[in-house]
């Protein structure tokens, strides 16, 4: 079966192609043909498809440059992305055998209009939700640098008056006129099922007034052969890890992920932290970090770099205060066999089982963080313990067949 896998970008942009790829993968291993759709761009996996690609517009830069031209090129591209219409109908032109849409990421750079076009053409669609976008224009529940639930009644508008989208008032109405616009057509009620990376999501969207009959607790695929590999590859004596005592924290600066509350927790203590990432926040955070010689800022790093470094870390952070839903950081880090500690909040509590493979503390307590990193740091065989059990609950969560099962109920249930 020939399967249009779609997603705003074809590229590694982080988490989100982590798992597109690996589904890719699994689409192919049971002997479906994957097709992608995306946004045209120089640093796009080659596929064959590219000329069917939606033009892609730098929104970033777009509103730099505030103009009323502008404005309008952002409306109208970003609501309703008339590109995306007309290269479908270029598409299934030429590709009239598509029986499932995957969708992805879409909005702003394809748009939920093409939902409508499939339908339409009688082509199933799943769509596998990696945040609240749909329930919350902002995506993430956070306004401002804090949770925020307001819209989740379906009352939008709150986006607008508290300027939750980068504090600017147009970027708000336009995410706030964008959610009641597909709201009221009805167009998410056109997707056939919906895949989710946590139940906490899940709970969420039928909070929100969602048909849980529609929904699916996933979780995510990762082929853990390519950690395994590089375990056996990257084998290091326990002397050498010994050295190089550290924990680790990997993902984005940003002031959602909770960097903060980690840089105040080991500020002054005997433990070093390794920080791998980058992001709006970062020249913030290394100020608050300026007179601590045990935190080290390693800005980005490539894959092998960052699993070389969770490998012969003793455990990783995730200190987030937005909700999370499957975080890459902490499945990888799991299946190193690295214990986590996490913040108790949205998905996170769904891999980090306290006491079990990681340990739990309250959002944005640094001190309760400090605590527990204490208490890991100063416990060898606890670590050794927390990380068999972690290993195991993550290969049980993302492994190949595993999800493979989930997703063939789904496909079988479309063509009952």
């Amino acid at each position: 079966m020939k399967i249009l896998l779609v997603n705003w970008s074809w590229y590694a942009t982080g988490g989100d192609w982590t798992y597109i790829e690996n589904l890719k993968k699994l689409y192919e291993q049971n002997g479906h043909e994957v097709i992608p759709f995306s946004t045209q761009n120089i640093k796009n996996e080659p596929s064959g498809y590219n000329d069917y690609f939606v033009k892609s517009y730098d929104f970033k830069e777009l509103n730099k440059r505030k103009n009323l031209s502008n404005g309008i090129k952002v409306l109208r591209t970003s609501i309703i992305s008339r590109d995306a219409v007309i290269k479908f109908d270029h598409f299934f032109n030429d590709h009239n055998d598509i029986k499932v849409a995957h969708l992805h990421n879409i909005h702003h750079y394809i748009t939920p209009v093409i939902v409508e076009q499939l339908h339409k053409r009688n082509i199933k669609i799943i769509w596998t939700l990696h945040d609240f976008k749909i329930i919350c224009p902002e995506n993430s529940f956070i306004s401002n640098g804090k949770l925020c639930e307001k819209c989740i009644t379906g009352d939008f508008y709150h986006c607008a008056v508290n300027l939750c989208k980068k504090k600017s008032f147009l970027a708000s109405s336009l995410a706030s006129f964008e959610a009641y616009y597909y709201h009221k057509k009805k167009t998410y009620n056109l997707v056939d099922f919906y895949l989710c990376p946590s139940e906490f999501l899940m709970k969420k969207f039928v909070q929100f007034g969602f048909n849980e009959s529609k929904f699916c607790v996933a979780n995510s695929c990762y082929d853990i052969g390519i950690i395994d590999e590089f375990i056996v590859e990257n084998k290091k004596d326990d002397l050498q890890v010994a050295k190089q005592k550290y924990v680790l924290y990997v993902g984005r600066l940003e002031e959602i992920k909770g960097v903060h509350t980690l840089i105040e927790a080991i500020a002054d203590t005997g433990m070093r932290l390794k920080i791998v990432g980058a992001g709006s926040e970062e020249a913030k955070l290394k100020a608050m970090a300026k007179d601590c010689t045990n935190i080290e800022f390693l800005g980005f790093k490539n894959k092998a770099e960052v699993f070389s470094l969770t490998m012969d870390s003793l455990f990783v952070v995730c200190p987030s205060i937005c909700y999370e839903n499957l975080p890459f950081s902490v499945i990888e880090s799991f299946l190193f066999s690295k214990p986590v500690i996490g913040a108790e909040i949205g998905g996170i509590p769904e891999l980090v089982i306290d006491g079990k493979t990681g340990l739990l503390f309250e959002p944005e307590n640094a001190a309760h963080l400090c605590e527990k990193m204490n208490y890991l740091w100063n416990n060898e065989s606890v670590l050794a313990e927390l990380g068999v059990a972690a290993r195991k609950h993550a290969w049980d969560m993302v492994n190949f067949t595993t999800h493979w099962k989930k997703l063939q109920a789904v496909l079988d249930n479309l063509f009952i």
